[in-house]
């Protein structure tokens, strides 16, 4: 981790008149480098954020003193070189502080939904992803490195420096994919390579099933038949694979569809999303979107409006 800031002129937007991020209510619009799908800041704001949320992907990564972010109902302070990676439309707030510098990161990722693999990343990041010497030891030195090689790349502007950056991005997510593929393979005791690698494709080719069937009426007992597994075989060996349930996931995959719907869909009630998105009342929806996003579908939609629209 030896990064040396470089003079506060380097780091300057490589296009002049660029506007600064804007929120309305809570939702964060953001504005990329133009004709791009990312930016990137070398920020050292003392002063906070509002709670907030964006279709991009966020991370920060902290270069000077501490910083702390608040999200998914917890707080996580980051040292120097921590990682924090956001994703998409998670609310999430940045918490006032004395001084520091950090990188922070907005990138489109739903140019990379297209890739299989990428969908088995949506397990991995149902949740903040931390990545620190102590958290992530394996794999935490290459992301660091990548990351500060895709700020660099950035702020040189060079030819074919968005490419560059998002070849980078790919590399990151391969290994965080590996690294959780891995681990999974060492708590199962007894299962040679081959039978992992066999689990782990009809996993992955489940998990994209079930992204594109998710507003069905999907049960445990289909998708077990499905894999060819029993029942039981098929609890057992997702929650292995993904570190969660089936219906957990399905559930996540609804609300975050939801999401993008609630920000998108202005017009359409929170009732006719829910069950555009497979839930068939009300009450389960607002239920379960609460404990993924801790507020409500209204509030959700725009935090500081005073009105439901239920």
């Amino acid at each position: 981790m030896d990064y040396c800031p470089k003079p506060a002129a380097y780091y300057e937007q490589p296009v002049l008149n660029f506007t600064e991020r804007s929120l309305e209510g809570s939702q964060e619009y953001v504005n990329f480098i133009p004709d791009s799908h990312l930016r990137i800041w070398y920020n050292t704001q003392t002063e906070g954020y509002d709670s907030h949320y964006h279709n991009a992907m966020e991370i920060i990564v902290c270069m000077e003193n501490r910083y702390k972010i608040f999200s998914n109902n917890q707080t996580y302070v980051l040292n120097i070189g921590d990682i924090l990676i956001i994703p998409p439309y998670m609310i999430h707030e940045l918490l006032a502080i004395d001084s520091g510098a950090r990188f922070i990161f907005l990138i489109n990722t739903e140019i990379l939904s297209c890739f299989q693999d990428f969908n088995l990343l949506d397990t991995v990041l149902m949740e903040p992803y931390l990545c620190t010497p102590s958290t992530r030891p394996e794999i935490y030195q290459h992301i660091y490195q990548s990351l500060i090689q895709m700020a660099d790349l950035y702020f040189t502007n060079d030819s074919f420096w968005e490419i560059s950056i998002y070849s980078i991005l790919l590399n990151i997510m391969s290994v965080i994919g590996l690294n959780h593929f891995y681990q999974n393979s060492s708590r199962e005791n007894g299962t040679c390579s081959s039978k992992h690698q066999e689990y782990h494709k009809i996993f992955t080719e489940l998990l994209s099933y079930i992204d594109a069937h998710y507003a069905e009426d999907l049960t445990l007992e289909q998708m077990a038949a499905y894999t060819g597994f029993s029942k039981y075989h098929f609890t057992r060996l997702f929650k292995q694979h993904t570190n969660t349930t089936f219906y957990n996931y399905l559930c996540h995959k609804r609300i975050q569809v939801s999401q993008q719907m609630l920000t998108v869909s202005t017009d359409s009630s929170v009732t006719d999303i829910a069950f555009r998105v497979g839930f068939n009342n009300l009450t389960t929806f607002c239920r379960c979107f609460r404990k993924y996003v801790h507020c409500s579908p209204t509030e959700y939609r725009n935090k500081f409006r005073a009105e439901e629209i239920l």
